[in-house]
């Protein structure tokens, strides 16, 4: 049995300097980021903004081996072949979930996210297509795919990719514990669902009108203080 080759220092160097970045930069290239972890660019980001940057695993009481092997079990899920819906694209996203939860007015920083929102937000970043088939739901659908059949045409895609990851998950024993258990489960769902386009805009209705209320009573409040 060979043993591991441990990456060349040069590498995990340049590794650090650009996860150092990707925790407060708008302009993170997941593209250089895939190259510079040799193609493991989600499992690499998720490990070190879970671990490290928020300590979010450790809050939620996951043990770090099995977080890491059922983050590159994750990553494996994402086709290498895959045009757009691959692991660069889920590193991308997740990063772009990890800047809108504790960037400049971020949702951390407004009081939106309790720790156990927050790391729901990004364990669905991390799953958000996982295991995706290239195939629109439609086309799923209109094909009567076993996976359209499974979830009677109800979002198809997404609906596996919430069933599949999760069920991962607690096979790793990766639980939230507590109460907190079933709110975590709710919210991954919810956000993962809500990246089917067919709710795009309902949801952003929705948030819009939920922020223009918060907004009008934090104004009222500022009034009646003066």
């Amino acid at each position: 049995r060979q043993a591991k080759q441990t990456p060349p220092k040069p590498m995990l160097e340049e590794v650090e300097m650009m996860l150092a970045h990707a925790v407060n930069s708008w302009t993170f290239d997941s593209f250089a980021f895939h190259e510079a972890t040799q193609g493991h660019p989600l499992s690499v980001l998720a490990y070190y903004l879970l671990v490290r940057a928020t300590r979010l695993a450790q809050r939620a009481g996951f043990r770090h081996t099995a977080l890491a092997r059922w983050l590159r079990e994750v990553e494996e899920g994402y086709s290498a072949d895959a045009p757009y819906h691959n692991r660069t694209h889920a590193a991308d996203v997740l990063q772009t979930m990890h800047m809108i939860c504790t960037g400049p007015s971020c949702l951390c920083e407004a009081q939106y996210l309790d720790s156990t929102h927050h790391l729901a937000m990004y364990i669905a970043a991390i799953i958000h297509d996982f295991e995706h088939t290239g195939r629109t739901n439609d086309f799923l659908i209109r094909t009567e795919a076993p996976l359209a059949m499974l979830y009677n045409d109800k979002s198809p895609q997404e609906n596996h990719h919430c069933a599949a990851s999760l069920t991962m998950m607690k096979h790793y024993g990766l639980q939230v514990p507590g109460a907190d258990r079933e709110l975590f489960r709710r919210t991954v769902i919810e956000v993962v669902m809500g990246t089917d386009m067919k709710q795009h805009f309902s949801l952003m209705t929705h948030f819009s009108a939920v922020h223009n209320l918060g907004a009008g009573a934090g104004a009222g409040g500022a009034k009646a203080s003066t």
